[in-house]
């Protein structure tokens, strides 16, 4: 076992963990970055934001060659090569990804790839992924470890199941595809999904798609999102999901208590996410958790043990990129 002195850790290193890594360097601090992955980057880069954004990028692309016969240009219908996509999409990601490892370099920070978790107040200890271990002291450390989804209760373990992850992974674009989340997430990817050819439903078992957002943007999306959906099922719950090999029955349950059942090809349950507040070690320290999952921090960003910090999803909502980035600094700063 190894053993290291820093003046920071920083355990996670996505949008908030990476930013604040950065800044912290650019400051003269001695940095240790924490991360599973090979380079910094997070949910977002690798399977959250920059992979939605590329695929988005091609939906757009597919949407305006069609809609270009409005103003008197034609295309074919355009041919979809899965492999090629994912692959560029990937390729995206591992770019971007890659150039955050060099600035990391490129700022002397000492990245550890692994999973970190608190000894005490003071120290990690790192199960680094190649093999062995390494305890890390130090005088401050920073919680970004972000947020996992949320699976519904009774799903059941299948490839027809889909979450935010693995839709990105476009293994093949089924004939029908039910979205069960009307939130941001889930109408991305079935946009993304429509428009390679997909007939998508989606299910929300609030009034209203996008819950929390401006109704009168709102308005304006789901009268688009109308013309190339096939259903969108608002103030309805998903009872029970049966899996078959082939197909996926659907038992919705409505606010007035009828039900209905629908067969897909897959779903795609986008329900929102829960932090990455568990397996920390956060029991050996003096951080308190919310019943939610939530390290409680103040507005500097510190928890209920002095010297940690924590930024980002696993800090409370929005659960969102640039909140983290800023948060990132504000900790920093602290």
């Amino acid at each position: 076992m190894n053993d290291q002195k820093t003046q920071l850790v920083v355990i996670g290193a996505g949008p908030g963990g990476y930013a604040a890594a950065f800044y912290a360097a650019d400051l003269g601090m001695q940095v240790t970055l924490v991360d599973t992955e090979l380079n910094p980057g997070g949910v977002c880069l690798y399977r959250g934001c920059i992979p939605s954004k590329a695929l988005l990028h091609a939906a757009k692309v597919v949407s305006e060659s069609r809609d270009a016969k409005e103003f008197g240009i034609t295309f074919g219908e355009p041919r979809i090569d899965l492999n090629k996509l994912r692959d560029w999409k990937n390729g995206v990601v591992t770019k971007l990804t890659g150039g955050l490892g060099q600035l990391t370099k490129q700022r002397k920070i000492t990245f550890i790839q692994g999973k970190a978790a608190f000894v005490d107040s003071n120290t990690v200890r790192v199960e680094k992924t190649g093999g062995g271990k390494e305890t890390v002291a130090f005088n401050n450390a920073i919680l970004a470890t972000g947020s996992r989804p949320v699976t519904l209760p009774d799903a059941p373990d299948s490839p027809l199941v889909l979450n935010s992850t693995t839709a990105l992974d476009i293994q093949n674009i089924p004939s029908s595809l039910l979205i069960v989340g009307g939130g941001y997430i889930g109408l991305e990817l079935g946009t993304v999904y429509a428009e390679l050819g997909s007939e998508i439903s989606v299910v929300e078992m609030t009034p209203w798609l996008l819950p929390g957002v401006d109704r009168d943007l709102v308005n304006v999306l789901e009268k688009r999102l109308k013309t190339i959906l096939k259903s969108i099922m608002l103030g309805t719950k998903v009872a029970k999901i049966e899996a078959g090999s082939k197909s996926v029955k659907v038992t919705f349950e409505t606010a007035d208590g009828k039900t209905s059942q629908q067969t897909y090809d897959k779903i795609l349950v986008s329900i929102g996410r829960k932090p990455n507040s568990s397996d920390l070690g956060l029991e050996n320290t003096r951080i308190k958790v919310t019943p939610k999952g939530f390290v409680q921090v103040d507005l500097q960003r510190r928890t209920t043990d002095h010297e940690i910090f924590a930024i980002g999803d696993i800090a409370g909502e929005p659960m969102l990129a640039h909140k983290a980035s800023h948060e990132g600094r504000v900790a920093v700063d602290a």
